[in-house]
């Protein structure tokens, strides 16, 4: 029995145990091919506590699914920038579906899992070997640990011409990557898992690489006696950039969900925060779409409006406790550095106007919402708002929650266990 069933009791993980089929599978097989009712499941990034309880509790009052997407950068055997290993990362998630009561299925996925794909192996130079060497021991760990759905993501290569590798190498990588994990799931008797291949960051590859990419995997596994390893998603360009004024382009999405029906497969799009047009994906047939910085943004836009709230009643000496937690938010941003992949060409973040400024911090947030200085400010908030009795916790928690709802309900989740129950 894998972590995750052990707080996991809903009935469609029940199933899933009894019919030895991966839940995210029996999910999306039953509600496309069965009920004929397409849903998208939504992935979220585990970037904070605040954030993972937001999102229990939006799939609790919707009696929907939820899934997490935890990146190598986020969640890994180093601690990520969360200071969550896959294993304490589920152990938290058990305390937290016990504490808000959710009986609803949870589904754990790793997000590209593979070399160079972790800030780390960049910084320091990682060659191929070393890469993969470190992609496979995070791979392991999210297995041991009870993950769902494991991304096996090798479109990047630094020393490739332009850094773009070519689809025989992604695929035999991604070859390479699956079997190891087919190995350590066998050797650890765990239940099968659903795999993810490709990637929309592959320098914006057209879909004749993914359908190479995918026909050579596919063969490969066939090949290589994997018959068991179930792919599930497949990922594209489908137009969508982490920016506001986001948008799913539906022929390209069309394009690839055709693709996969070939393979029996689902599209799972990525970068899909702010997405002006999430009620299009069920009905195109986008069988996941991955969210995460957008709701680093929405903390950091409610903390500021905390903020304005703590300052209007701190008066006098007592101007002194206030919590600075916005400038404490600032310097750690810079002093991580990992904005600077979002400007080219800035030096400082003060050379850019108001607005985009903004943007910047509020997505870089989710680097440093877990720096002890800034865990230290925002305690420091709450206690402040407490004095005049506000519950900044609780108001922090509902906007994500707010956030997390519109995407579920526009992904068509609402009461799904029950519409699966009645297809029974």
């Amino acid at each position: 029995m894998s972590s995750i069933s052990r707080f996991d009791r809903s009935y469609i993980r029940e199933v899933s145990i009894a019919q030895n089929i991966p839940i995210t599978e029996l999910i999306l097989r039953t509600f496309y091919e069965k009920i004929q009712e397409p849903i998208t499941l939504l992935g979220v990034s585990p970037i904070s506590p605040h954030i993972v309880r937001a999102a229990i509790i939006a799939a609790k009052e919707l009696k929907a699914p939820i899934m997490f997407i935890a990146s190598l950068n986020q969640v890994d055997i180093d601690g990520g920038y969360t200071g969550w290993t896959p294993r304490s990362f589920i152990e938290f998630l058990g305390k937290e579906v016990e504490k808000l009561g959710f009986k609803e299925p949870i589904i754990v996925g790793l997000d590209h899992g593979g070399p160079w794909l972790k800030d780390k192996h960049i910084q320091q130079g990682y060659g191929l070997e070393e890469a993969m060497e470190s992609a496979k021991k995070s791979i392991e760990a999210a297995l041991t640990a009870g993950y769902d759905v494991i991304h096996i993501d090798t479109t990047v290569d630094p020393y490739a011409r332009n850094g773009v590798p070519e689809v025989d190498i992604v695929a035999k990588r991604t070859l390479e990557l699956i079997e190891f994990a087919e190995d350590v799931r066998k050797t650890h008797d765990l239940p099968r898992i659903n795999y993810e291949i490709s990637s929309d960051r592959w320098k914006f590859k057209d879909i004749e690489h993914v359908r190479e990419l995918v026909a050579q995997v596919m063969h490969g596994l066939e090949q290589r006696g994997l018959g068991e390893a179930k792919i599930l998603f497949i990922v594209g360009d489908v137009g969508t950039k982490v920016m506001p004024g986001n948008r799913l382009d539906t022929n390209k999405a069309q394009r690839l969900v055709r693709l996969a029906q070939t393979y029996k497969l689902y599209l799972k799009t990525h970068s899909t925060d702010y997405v002006e047009n999430p009620e299009e994906f069920p009905g195109i047939g986008v069988g996941g779409a991955n969210i995460g910085p957008m709701f680093a943004d929405v903390k950091y836009r409610t903390v500021k409006k905390l903020v304005e709230m703590e300052e209007e009643n701190i008066y006098g000496e007592a101007a002194n406790e206030k919590s600075n937690i916005l400038e404490i938010l600032y310097k750690s941003i810079i002093d991580d550095g990992r904005w600077r992949k979002y400007v080219k060409g800035a030096k400082d973040l003060e050379e850019l106007d108001i607005g985009e400024r903004e943007f910047i911090i509020g997505i870089c947030t989710r680097y440093v919402w877990m720096d002890p200085r800034v865990h230290k400010a925002l305690s420091k908030l709450f206690s402040n708002l407490s004095k005049i009795s506000v519950d900044g916790e609780k108001i922090l928690i509902e906007e994500i929650k707010k956030s997390i709802r519109k995407y579920m309900e526009k992904f068509n989740l609402l009461n799904l266990v029950e519409r699966f129950k009645s297809s029974k």
